[in-house]
């Protein structure tokens, strides 16, 4: 299987890419299990509650995508459990670490936030998107995967974010 990762900041349009591409591209798609975590059970959380919506999200993919399926696209990943706990706690489990490292079928489109930030009660940081996105940058980077970088809005934001997934995918 290869996994198409929509990652970045928030308000950066993960959300909105990953519903147009498996749409365009006719693949199941994972949304992001975080926010429905907290949407159940309220916007307060700590490190703890981090890694046991980091355990959902796992089973929340498998859930939604099934192992027999060759592509999908997944709005985050294991990364961004890894960047949320050390921004807010400066502290992750090493489990969350090992199991982010054998992600190893995931290729990278992270979000720019060039799109203005977007209130939403389980939205937190509108000031310092540019500093996660680069924190988000680095963290692929240090995977050695492929990634593309998708900046723009509306309708070009999702052209770009098609041509990164055909050339990930291998196709002219």
């Amino acid at each position: 299987m290869k996994r198409i990762v929509l990652t970045g900041p928030e308000s950066s349009g993960k959300t909105t890419l990953t519903r147009a591409l498996a749409e365009r591209f006719h693949f199941p798609c994972a949304f992001e299990h975080a926010r429905l975590y907290l949407e159940k059970h309220g916007p307060h959380y700590d490190c703890d509650t981090v890694h046991d919506i980091a355990r959902g999200h796992l089973l929340h993919q498998v859930q939604q995508v099934p192992a027999t399926v060759s592509m999908a696209f997944f709005d985050t990943d294991l990364q961004n459990f890894l960047i949320w706990c050390e921004v807010a706690f400066a502290r992750c489990e090493p489990w969350l670490r090992e199991a982010a490292a054998a992600e190893k079928d995931h290729v990278y489109l992270i979000c720019q936030p060039d799109l203005p930030w977007e209130y939403d009660p389980l939205r937190e940081a509108p000031e310092g998107r540019e500093e996660l996105f680069e924190k988000h940058l680095a963290a692929v980077r240090a995977t050695g995967r492929e990634y593309r970088i998708i900046s723009g809005s509306g309708r070009e934001r999702i052209s770009r974010a098609e041509e990164a997934v055909m050339t990930l995918l291998g196709q002219p």
